[in-house]
């Protein structure tokens, strides 16, 4: 099969990140000074995939159609500071073809046990010690994108790293084969201590719990993503550039481009795409994105399939968190009914704004009455004052004006001017109502 080739927009650079859109900026423009810009053709000859024979033959010795894994020499091999530059999203995605070289280029990252060692349980202890930072540093110099984008980087070679560890002991672990016989088993391209490190950990009681549990949610996904490689976010890029007003689509139906198989038969048998469409068809503003939101609570996709798990989002690929997509609410209109006045559940505007106007006018009554009551408090300070320095006039003496330093004691009535006046109790009382007041403010 001849792949079709893809240009990629590649610069000479030693910036640490891209600022902005690099591609309008000042420094890609003045190619003669300092980056000059390069053509990559993204084809068979570049984009290599190893194939494991073991993983492409079925249990009867037919070989299958199965994709390897990316090597991608092209890329490893580019010339001293030279990087291709990747856009992102305003989530920090990366979009486009070059989105796609980078995404495969960390799957290759994530097989090497130099950066991403498969002896370590836990991704998060993958990146303790400075491992993160090496990772950065390795995709640094190959590739020039923006800084908010070193999340959705380091997520995503985290997703590949386990993904390398599962698809390692469906091929190689047998349960019933014991420890010496699993040892010899080791991958040419994998570390051997980090190999037995693995074994033993898929023989141990926590690793076979671990199993159990991943087998189990696994087991409860529902639809598969059929959209190979390419993400979504660059599949609502590319649906955003079909469109003729460049909307960006709903989350909706870019769920429905990822999920829809060859064979239309099969589309009508999976209940959650018949389901969705059925949805959209019937109430179409649940999956319009008009108003610049392309995901909320109660939208055609969040009814079909439900509550997302903790810290993920349907049908927005990596990176995004419900508090960044659908809004942080806060918690004084959690118990409030939000509905738009034409019924739908779009955003909710009309009884949330109703009631920040609300609230607003209550909290400006309660600073007109603390800053009248600074007025009063202030005017007792100031009384205060007076009488404190009155009293101090009168109790002392004039000093002698010579060498010897003389020290007066404070009489009792001074004492008790300076200790416990009588506005001060007055002035106290006032301070904590204050103080009331701006906790419930």
């Amino acid at each position: 099969m001849v792949r079709k080739s893809k240009r990629l927009n590649v610069v000479q650079s030693r910036a640490q990140y891209a600022n902005g859109d690099f591609a309008n900026s000042e420094q890609s423009r003045s190619s003669r000074e300092l980056l000059e810009t390069h053509e990559l053709e993204d084809n068979e000859d570049h984009l290599t995939e190893r194939d494991d024979n073991l993983d492409n033959m079925t249990g009867d010795g037919k070989a299958v159609d199965k994709r390897g894994a990316h090597s991608l020499p092209a890329v490893w091999n580019m010339p001293d500071g030279a990087r291709i530059v990747v856009k992102c999203n305003n989530l920090g995605q990366p979009i486009g073809d070059e989105g796609g070289v980078l995404g495969k280029f960390l799957g290759t990252i994530a097989r090497l046990g130099g950066y991403c060692p498969l002896d370590k349980k836990d991704w998060r202890n993958v990146k303790k010690d400075g491992g993160a930072d090496t990772i950065l540093q390795c995709v640094q110099t190959k590739f020039l994108y923006p800084a908010k984008c070193d999340k959705w980087i380091l997520k995503t070679i985290g997703r590949d790293w386990r993904k390398f560890k599962a698809g390692l002991k469906k091929e190689f672990f047998n349960a019933k084969k014991k420890r010496k016989a699993l040892y010899k088993l080791c991958p040419e391209y994998v570390d051997n201590d980090q190999w037995r490190e693995l074994v033993n950990y898929w023989k141990s009681k926590e690793g076979r719990a671990v199993s159990e549990k991943n087998k189990i949610s696994r087991a409860s996904v529902k639809t598969s993503h059929t959209a190979s490689t390419k993400s979504y976010a660059r599949w609502a890029e590319d649906l955003r550039q079909d469109d003729p007003e460049k909307k960006q689509p709903h989350r909706a139906k870019v769920y429905l481009a990822t999920h829809r198989k060859k064979d239309e038969e099969r589309n009508k048998h999976v209940a959650d795409l018949a389901d969705l469409e059925k949805l959209i068809h019937n109430e179409p503003e649940l999956a319009q994105s008009d108003h610049g939101k392309v995901a909320w609570k109660g939208d055609a996709l969040h009814t079909i399939l439900g509550e997302e798990k903790t810290g993920q989002v349907h049908g927005m690929g990596l990176l995004p968190v419900p508090n960044q997509v659908y809004g942080r609410l806060p918690r004084y209109l959690k118990n409030i009914n939000m509905t738009t006045t034409n019924g739908s559940s779009h955003a909710g505007e009309s009884d949330v704004m109703e009631e920040i106007a609300k609230l607003k006018r209550r909290i400006e009554e309660q600073d007109q009455r603390i800053e009248e009551q600074d007025q009063i408090i202030e005017g007792f300070r100031n009384q205060d004052e007076a009488n404190f320095r009155q009293g101090n006039d009168e109790s002392q003496p004039e000093v002698p004006q010579n060498r010897r330093k003389r020290v007066h004691a404070s009489g009792p009535e001074q004492v008790r001017l300076v200790s416990r006046p009588k506005d001060t109790i007055k002035v106290h009382l006032l301070l904590q109502s204050m103080v009331d007041l701006r906790k419930y403010a």
